[in-house]
């Protein structure tokens, strides 16, 4: 550069361009200061390049004087955080490449300052961003396209046990526990592939061997071109929630299991309460409180019940003769032979003593009577003998249908005098019961 003359050359610059002689005045400007910092080139021309110093720098003058002193030539992007001063004083952040030229020995600089606001404040935003990611709580992996980790922050190391030289390209099956089979690997990458979040929970190994389990987030990160160039993993170390909820689950099993055996425990006493220990039939108390209660839906919805009072026939002789543990046995054989003939609904109980009662739904007093002497056949022929030989059980029966506005205690007083008319007809027989009588 031998001519300040034509000074054309300095519009074709991009940047905002001043030539600065050895005494630090600007003696050429282009229109791009203008632009970049509101300084017409005329504006510039005759003062000293401390104008477009930031007030800060007040030192600059001697920073000048000492480049001046050994000039060299200095490029842009040498990472330094520079600012010039707008002509309405705002700060503007510049990068500045100095050059220094001689014209007829005397000595000039030329200076490029360029605006890097935008730039600069990418780099704030990936430096915050940076900074967000190395103080989170949650581990973050960054990969790129093929897999091959590139980022990691000091959580992640701490949930792994690895330090981050030893992930920083390696690949995250680094972590895999065996846990997980290819398939759900395989379908985390698909996922992945087309585009989409996968989100979901990993058993992973630390570098000790340990197992945790990680609550993880991957996203694909896509490029200008919408390529996909990385994958960004947000995982949280969840294993004791985990190991919390299976002991909560193993707890609750427990608790209900327990429940279950009080239940069955309960259920055991309430039949034990309410059912004759050797008939396995309900027994009187049972009877006393259900017939009321059968007797009374039965008369509200128009249906017909009918009871039966069952004595067994000579059982006084049977225990005497053949003692009474065979007596025992007879009432046993004919609870099992009773229950079996209950209907849907029906109610059979030992009343007391070798005496029973049958409360059968939805059945009028013919059909009462007829399974009552079907009862009878099945009786005689149950297999029951003692010492001297078989024993042939038999029983009397008194049949009462219920009639409107009855109470419990009138069907069973009929029922009860239609037995003891059976057993004055000659036993071995069932009988229907009379009618009410003025009611």
């Amino acid at each position: 550069m031998t001519d300040l003359a034509d000074t054309r050359w300095l519009e074709l610059y991009p940047d905002a361009v001043v030539i600065v002689d050895s005494g630090g005045v600007i003696v050429h400007a282009n229109a791009m200061c203008e632009r970049q910092l509101g300084w017409p080139p005329q504006a510039l021309c005759g003062q000293l390049v401390e104008c477009l110093v930031p007030q800060r720098a007040g030192h600059h003058a001697r920073l000048r004087d000492a480049y001046l002193a050994h000039p060299s030539e200095r490029p842009m992007s040498r990472d330094l955080e520079l600012g010039a001063r707008h002509r309405d004083g705002r700060e503007v952040p510049v990068d500045i490449a100095l050059r220094p030229f001689d014209v007829g020995g005397l000595r000039f600089v030329m200076v490029a300052i360029r605006d890097v606001t935008a730039s600069r404040q990418a780099q704030n935003r990936v430096r915050l961003l940076s900074q967000a990611i190395d103080a989170a709580s949650h581990g973050v992996l960054i990969t790129d396209a093929g897999g091959l980790i590139v980022q990691v922050n000091p959580a992640l190391c701490a949930m792994t046990g690895y330090a981050a030289t030893e992930l920083i390209g390696a690949r995250p099956s680094l972590l895999k526990s065996g846990r997980h089979p290819e398939a759900f690997y395989a379908r985390l990458w698909d996922t992945l592939r087309s585009g989409k979040t996968w989100r979901g929970e990993i058993i992973n190994r630390r570098k000790d061997g340990s197992e945790y389990c990680e609550d993880q987030t991957i996203t694909p990160v896509r490029d200008l071109q919408g390529q996909v160039s990385h994958y960004i993993a947000i995982k949280l170390d969840v294993t004791a929630r985990v190991q919390a909820e299976r002991e909560l689950k193993s707890a609750r099993d427990e608790l209900a299991q327990r429940v279950a055996e009080i239940e069955r425990l309960h259920e055991q006493l309430r039949e034990q309460a309410i059912r004759c220990p050797l008939t396995q039939l309900y027994n009187r108390r049972w009877f006393d409180e259900t017939l009321p209660r059968e007797l009374a839906r039965a008369l509200a919805i128009g249906e017909t019940l009918c009871l039966a009072i069952l004595d067994l026939d000579h059982f006084k002789a049977l225990n005497d003769s053949h003692g009474h543990a065979t007596g025992d046995r007879a009432l046993a054989e004919f609870g099992r032979l009773l229950l079996s003939e209950c209907g849907p609904g029906d109610i059979a109980c030992r009343y007391g003593g070798e005496e029973f009662a049958l409360v059968m739904i939805g059945v009028t007093m013919a059909d009462g009577v007829r399974r009552l002497d079907a009862l009878r056949g099945r009786c005689a022929n149950l297999p029951l003998s003692a010492a001297t030989g078989p024993i042939t059980l038999r029983f009397s029966a008194g049949v009462a249908e219920c009639q409107p506005r009855e109470p419990a205690m009138e069907l069973f007083a009929r029922a009860d005098a239609a037995l003891y008319a059976a057993k004055r007809a000659g036993r071995d027989r069932a009988v229907p019961a009379l009618p009410r009588i003025g009611r």
